[in-house]
């Protein structure tokens, strides 16, 4: 890896440093300040004067198939609830046409419950919004790693991404393989080996660790593992419900501690992120209520008929944030079953357990 020897260390990203969108985003911390930084703003303008929105982070998904079968994820039984399909490239520069006016977006996403570099023009849609991107606008690019090798890394570089983060959730082959089903493990770190040899000065490289009960020893082993790139954890998500057997993958937290999480995130986020700062659109160019729910309870529009702001802010999509700022989770049907509800937003004083 060509890495600068940096003076600020624990400030400067080892990879991307020479990125300004990017540079600042250092482990863990850095992921999640990045996220508050993005998702705050938006949620206290509309709690304060109930105004119009733009997403901060938009996801597309411009692929509706993905290569693996992953224990933590609805993929696998979900996935023959719609034919193959990729997005055309009209409503893609639509999307990107109007995201590129809008200086509320900060975050590109050309992923959804999927693989993106399944899409083999990925590397052409990265490049497509660059050009017309403002400054600020970044390019995020999460997949398995399976599809990266040197040579995408290369044209993905070219194309002008900021930011690959890869979903590797083991720290060995045999976890992997109870893991990431489908998957190669030989293949996977070979081309984490190979990036690791690149000049990463322009593009950020975050490894993804999704806990679980199966991968929670590896964690030690990981860190030692990748040091030389940015490591970022989070819990198992049930996906709004639709993750079969989850409290069989279920981080187990003493009870005090599953108290301190909701009632710090409660303290943090006074209404949950996904509707004030997120959006997603799905190949077809629907819009779903929100990125948790696989089953796409509630369809709030469609980008072929209607512009993201217009979608973004309509009577239906207002109605569910008052809903959410009144404490009315369950009043929501694709809320009333999410985990990132019951385990960081639910009251303490509502009772039950994450």
């Amino acid at each position: 890896m060509n890495l600068e020897r940096l003076p600020l260390p624990f400030l400067v990203s080892r990879t991307g440093y020479a990125n300004p969108r990017v540079r600042r985003l250092v482990g863990w911390t850095g992921y999640w300040a990045h996220t508050l930084r993005l998702t705050l703003p938006n949620i206290r303008k509309w709690m304060k004067t109930r105004g119009e929105l733009f997403p901060a982070v938009l996801q597309v998904q411009t692929i509706n198939r993905c290569n693996a079968a992953c224990d933590f994820c609805p993929y696998p039984y979900t996935v023959h609830l719609q034919e193959k399909r990729i997005m055309d490239d009209a409503l893609y520069s639509k999307i990107v046409d109007e995201c590129a006016a809008e200086p509320g977006l900060h975050d590109f996403v050309p992923m959804s419950k999927n693989e993106p570099l399944l899409d083999v023009k990925m590397e052409e849609r990265v490049a497509e919004f660059k050009r017309k991107a403002q400054p600020h606008q970044l390019v995020e690019l999460v997949t398995n790693g399976s599809p990266l090798t040197p040579v995408r890394v290369k044209r993905l570089m070219d194309a002008g991404v900021d930011l690959i983060t890869v979903s590797l959730n083991a720290a060995n082959e045999e976890t992997y393989n109870r893991v990431m089903v489908g998957l190669s493990w030989r293949q996977v770190t070979d081309n984490l080996d190979a990036l690791s040899k690149m000049d990463l000065s322009n593009v950020n490289i975050y490894l993804r660790f999704v806990r679980e009960q199966k991968n929670r020893e590896d964690l030690r082993v990981f860190r030692e593992r990748w040091g030389d790139f940015n490591l970022f954890f989070f819990d198992v998500n049930n996906r709004s419900g639709t993750v079969r057997n989850y409290p069989s993958k279920i981080m187990d937290y003493d009870r005090w501690l599953s108290h301190l999480k909701r009632i710090s995130a409660s303290h943090v986020y006074p209404a949950c992120p996904y509707v004030f700062s997120l959006m997603h659109i799905l190949e077809n160019g629907d819009v779903p209520m929100c990125a948790n729910d696989w089953a796409n309870r509630e369809v709030l529009g469609n980008l072929r008929e209607q512009s993201i702001r217009e979608i973004y802010n309509s009577p239906r999509m207002n109605q569910l944030r008052e809903l959410m700022a009144q404490g009315r989770f369950e009043d929501i049907e694709a809320c009333r079953d999410c985990s990132f509800y019951h385990e960081w937003m639910k009251p303490v004083w509502k009772g039950g357990e994450a």
